[in-house]
């Protein structure tokens, strides 16, 4: 099978292996980055910069694997990524207001 897009390639993906399976994907692949952010600088090895990389695109196909299986659309994410930034902004304003 020729697969043209990275959205087409995440359903063919999807799709074969199943809803479950991927959704356990997902958290193998989060838990990989969590533990690689957490690790103290003394245990990041060389290719430390490297590894994020690889494991931020394996987070974020499967993110986007999720994202077909609940059927989000891109607008819903950025509308809600933008939601959350405004709101985040407007935490560290108040607490600049603060100080």
């Amino acid at each position: 099978m020729e697969i043209i897009t990275y959205h087409d390639a995440e359903k063919h993906i999807l799709e074969h292996y199943g809803t479950k399976k991927q959704e356990l994907q997902a958290v193998q692949e989060l838990t990989e980055l969590i533990l690689l952010l957490a690790a103290r600088p003394d245990q990041r090895g060389d290719n430390y910069e490297q590894n994020i990389l690889s494991e931020l695109a394996d987070v974020q196909i499967m993110c986007e694997q999720i994202q077909i299986m609940h059927k989000i659309s891109n607008k819903d994410i950025a509308d809600m990524k933008s939601y959350k930034l405004r709101r985040q902004l407007a935490r560290i304003d108040k607490e600049d207001e603060e100080e």
